[in-house]
Order: structure tokens, then sequence, then C-alpha cells
């Protein structure tokens, strides 16, 4: 184990907001793949205090960063954690800019568009516009101390517009559960009248959602449509239909277990960083109709897709099924942390 820790001992993960959601997916990863490797360092919220526990051989350095902190960009506790460290070879910093510090590599993962795109169409309230405005800006600054930058998708890495001697990659999140669920499926499985909404913020585009759900019902009288995410932002004109069910936030398990078993699952977003945010949806329901963006259309490459043009949608939808998708794009966990490891070093 011991020439295991020599070679990550002095790389540093930094996931200080990352609690929830894809950047928690990430951060997980990261913690088991590297514990495994004989440890590295981990900048972690302290909301999760207690529960990394079970990876001992990594070092975790728990912080509370407030909303101003992240205004100004503050990052002094970057700077304790790399003193106390003594060397950092490579500092990675998921979705929070960069800012000049001693790491001798310097990597950048940007997880949210939202900053980079025209967000007066995705009806984002006006402070929030504001905040993403602002990360924009302190993103882009950071650019000139990263030497690596990464995004989920080739639509994401083309936003930023990087030149000069930036080396970029696209570095989607693993799919090691789909890739699991996709072999033991058969026919035996059972599949439930439902469609499936994941995420109810503003650039989900609910309202386009639920226009395919209804379209769906059409001509199926019981389907009922289940929604899971935050309940606060999904519009009362759909609260209110009684064959809506609104499960809130759950966990990571549930999402999949629903998923697996739904007739169909459905995502009109606007705008993704990632295809990721579609994939599990799109390969463990039965059918998917999904907007035709950038990252939808990366993820449906190569597979057999019907485009509806004519549902009033503010993009047009695609229509697949997972029997006819190709799952070349997916990847294990392992095999994108060997990635980057390996592109660091060319």
């Amino acid at each position: 184990m011991k020439n295991k820790k020599k070679l990550y001992k002095n790389y540093l993960f930094n996931f200080s907001s990352s609690y929830t959601g894809g950047g928690l997916k990430r951060l997980i990863a990261y913690i088991e793949w590297f514990n495994k490797k004989g440890g590295a360092h981990f900048i972690v919220n302290e909301k999760l205090r207690g529960k990394l526990d079970d990876f001992s051989r990594n070092t975790y350095h728990y912080v509370s960063v407030t909303h101003f902190q992240k205004l100004i960009n503050a990052q002094g506790y970057v700077d304790v954690v790399i003193k106390e460290m003594g060397r950092c070879d490579f500092y990675y910093s998921y979705n929070i800019p960069i800012k000049t510090n001693s790491a001798q590599i310097k990597w950048f993962h940007l997880s949210n568009v939202l900053p980079f795109v025209a967000m007066s169409i995705f009806n984002i309230p006006y402070r929030r516009r504001i905040e993403l405005w602002w990360l924009g800006i302190l993103v882009k600054q950071g650019f000139r101390y990263s030497d690596f930058v990464s995004a989920e998708s080739r639509f994401s890495l083309q936003l930023l517009s990087l030149e000069g001697n930036k080396k970029l990659l696209v570095s989607a999140n693993g799919a090691d559960q789909e890739i699991g669920l996709i072999s033991s499926f058969s026919s035996n499985n059972v599949v439930k009248n439902i469609a499936v909404i994941i995420g109810t913020y503003h650039h989900k585009n609910l309202i386009d959602s639920y226009k395919i759900y209804r379209h769906l019902k059409a001509n199926n009288n019981e389907l009922k449509l289940v929604i899971i995410g935050d309940i606060d932002t999904i519009p009362f004109s759909i609260k209110n239909d009684p064959q809506v069910e609104i499960k809130g936030i759950v966990s990571h398990e549930k999402i999949i277990n629903i998923l697996s078993s739904a007739k169909f699952y459905i995502n009109t977003s606007k705008v993704e960083n990632s295809w990721n945010a579609a994939s599990e949806g799109v390969f463990l329901a039965k059918e998917s109709f999904v907007s035709k963006i950038p990252p939808h259309c990366e993820l449906l490459q190569n597979s057999t897709v019907e485009f509806l043009n004519d549902l009033g949608t503010f993009n047009p939808i695609m229509h697949v099924s997972r029997d006819n998708i190709s799952s070349d794009k997916l990847k294990t966990w392992d095999e994108i942390i060997v990635n980057m490891s390996e592109y660091i070093k060319k």
C-alpha cells in the first residue's frame, strides 16, 4: 500500500459545495477510487461530516463556505489545506472558480453551464440570474490559472470558447448502475403505466414536459405522471392535476427503481451541461421523450430516433425506445478517473 499512497498523497480535490445531486455522485466515486489507491486529500462540505468514514485512507478537510464567501470567491481555506499538505502536485476544483495557489497542476471541472448561456429564455429568477452571471465572471477569471478544463459534454466545452494552451476534456459522470441494469433487463421486467420527470428547476422546462404527458395521456387515459425534484418550482397547474404524483427530493436509489419500471421518461430541458442528466431515464425507462438539445443529441448519437416537431414545445422532441439505444457513450467511474489520470501525464 505504501507505493500507492505515495502516488496520490499530494492530490487535492475541492468539492466544498457538493453535498447533493451530480456533485455528490462524482465526489463519492472519486473518494472510493482514490481510497482504493491509497488515499488523496478532499475538501468537502461540513454537511458530509461522519458520512465518509468508511473511506479512511483519504484525508478530509471539512469546510462551511458562506454565501458571501462564494460571492467574493474567498479561498483561504484552500491555501490552508495546501500548506498542511506540504506540497500539492495536483489540484482539482469541482465548479469552484480557480484562484492562484501553489499547486503544480490545476484542473477546473465545469458542472453548470447556465452562466454561459442566454439566461433570459430559461425563466430563472432575476436574483439567481445575477448570481449566475457573477459566477460566470469568476470562472472565466479562473481560467488563467487552470492547466486543464473539463466539462460533461462537448457542447459545454464549446460554450467556454477557450483557446491557447488549455487542455480540454469531456469528463461525463460514470454510469456504473445503468450499465449493470441494462445488462440485467429482461422481458419479464414489470413496466408500470407511469411517465417520469426528474428535476424541477426552471431550465428543466416542466411546462413542455407536461405537454408531452398530456399528449401521451390522450391515447392512454390511465397514465399517471410522477415528478421527482424540488416541489416549490413546480407550476400550480401541474401540481393540481390529480393524476400527477409529486415525490419531492428522493434518494438516487429510489430514482433508479422508479425509472427502471417506468413506461415513459420525459425530459424537455432547454439546456444541460451533461447528457448524464438524461441518460438514466433514457436507458432505464421503456420509452423516452427528450428535447433536441446538443447534450441529448450527443447521448443519442448512433441510436434510432423519431423526431417530433408538432407538439408546441420550445425545442423539437426526440422519441426513442430503450431497445434501440446505443450504450457506447456509457463509461464506468473507473474508466473516467483513469482517463483523467492519464490525461494529466500527456
